[in-house]
């Protein structure tokens, strides 16, 4: 029997183990401390059986700009997960379905952000490629606040907090830094230029209605919906 279906079986114990039978309730207990004991499974590693990984459709650059780290990470904390770059993907980790429904949440909001990108693009007129960057970039920034400023981050309990930190130091001990592309300075730092595509991102940004879906594929059919 594999560890895999060892956990299950003990989860499967210890959930009739609160059944209100108590005689059915104390024969799930005993039962589920006794394959704890034979197969040496503590409560750290039922709890670790509990997170799930699931990395996102969309296929990014090695180094990212601040931007798209930006969406990721702000995806981890509404939905109550954590992320890490794997190569050209953005996995995401955590409780229950949490990570299925971040990592979908993901490709909606990115598809969205990066066509609003393409469409600021059309009508900048700046004409070095670098500052073409720099403000598409200032766009994506402004564009974050305007879309997320009303939503509300997922508050992990203690307890949870505890075992994603075990599941990194246990699964992905060797987690590096994320790797950013190099911001580098522009002329155009403080000028109306920047300004205005800050300004001109947060108000498409606002016109995009990121709803917290926690509940199934209903509810995150609801990203991303305009208003």
């Amino acid at each position: 029997m594999n560890k895999e279906k060892i956990l299950d079986k003990i989860k499967k114990c210890l959930a009739l183990s609160k059944s209100a039978n108590e005689h059915e309730a104390a024969q799930a207990l005993k039962q589920a401390q006794a394959l704890m004991e034979k197969y040496e499974v503590n409560a750290v590693d039922i709890a670790l059986s509990e997170v799930s990984e699931q990395g996102a459709d969309r296929r990014m650059a090695v180094k990212l700009a601040e931007w798209q780290w930006a969406v990721a990470n702000r995806i981890s904390e509404v939905f109550g997960c954590k992320c890490y770059q794997q190569g050209d993907a953005m996995v995401f980790y955590g409780l229950g379905n949490r990570a299925e429904i971040a990592s979908y949440a993901f490709d909606v909001v990115y598809r969205q952000i990066s066509a609003a990108r393409r469409e600021f693009l059309k009508t900048c007129r700046a004409r070095k490629p670098s500052n073409r960057t720099y403000l598409a970039d200032q766009f994506c920034n402004g564009w974050m606040m305007g879309a997320w400023g009303a939503v509300k981050e997922f508050e992990m309990s203690d307890d949870e907090k505890a075992v994603m930190a075990d599941y990194k130091r246990k699964k992905h001990p060797h987690i590096a830094k994320a790797v950013v592309r190099d911001a580098k300075s522009s002329k155009l730092d403080g000028s109306d230029a920047m300004i205005k595509a800050i300004v001109k991102g947060h108000a498409a940004g606002k016109k995009v209605q990121l709803h917290h879906a926690m509940n199934g594929a209903e509810g995150v059919k609801q990203i991303g919906e305009r208003k």
